[in-house]
């Protein structure tokens, strides 16, 4: 692992860009990448609106992780801090595909966003989810009900990725993260990322 001051990136991280190239996303990486990096700076920069300071950022194989302290945010708050993310993700991908015509970039943009509302444990969607139900019920109701919801979602986006790799043989990369979204329920273990 490589770390300097708050920022770490993992091994992991190195080996999945790796397996990206080797899996043929080469050219359109830098275009993920920026959009990841427009992502993340949706994200601190709404948590640095609401006040709350960040403890680290870390680079891993299944992407960005912002470790932030978000205890003394109301849940509203919290959400929209959450959410900041993808929310940057859909503007610029409107913004792009409209005034620039940059489908592409666009495209990457949208992928991105939709991609983490999705309500998964380790998205951003599974952790609004879960800040949404425990704001209106309590947390332990909100873990069991993200639990559900989360493992039905990787299983229907896991079937669907081989569906597509089988019959198209395309989509390899989707599978892969496909099941990586997986890897908490399996483990038993479900993550809730800060942001």
């Amino acid at each position: 692992m490589w770390k300097l001051g708050k920022i770490e990136v993992t091994w992991g991280f190195g080996c999945m860009l790796l397996l990206a190239v080797l899996a043929g996303a080469g050219s359109v990486l830098p275009l993920v990448g920026l959009s990841a990096l427009c992502h993340e700076l949706g994200h601190l920069g709404a948590l640095r609106l609401a006040g709350a300071g960040v403890e680290r950022f870390r680079l891993t194989a299944f992407g960005a992780e912002i470790r932030a302290d978000t205890r003394y945010l109301p849940y509203g708050r919290e959400i929209l801090c959450t959410l900041a993310g993808p929310a940057v993700n859909l503007v610029l991908a409107l913004v792009l595909a409209r005034v620039a015509g940059d489908y592409v970039l666009a495209g990457a943009n949208l992928l991105l966003g939709v991609f983490n509302l999705l309500p998964m444990a380790s998205l951003d969607g599974g952790r609004a989810l879960f800040l949404l139900v425990s704001w209106l019920a309590d947390p332990v109701a909100a873990d069991q009900i993200c639990e559900t919801v989360g493992l039905g979602c990787s299983l229907v986006l896991t079937a669907a990725a081989l569906l597509l790799t089988l019959w198209h043989g395309a989509g390899l990369f989707l599978l892969l993260g496909a099941v990586g979204t997986l890897l908490p329920y399996a483990a038993k273990k479900v993550v809730r990322p800060v942001i």
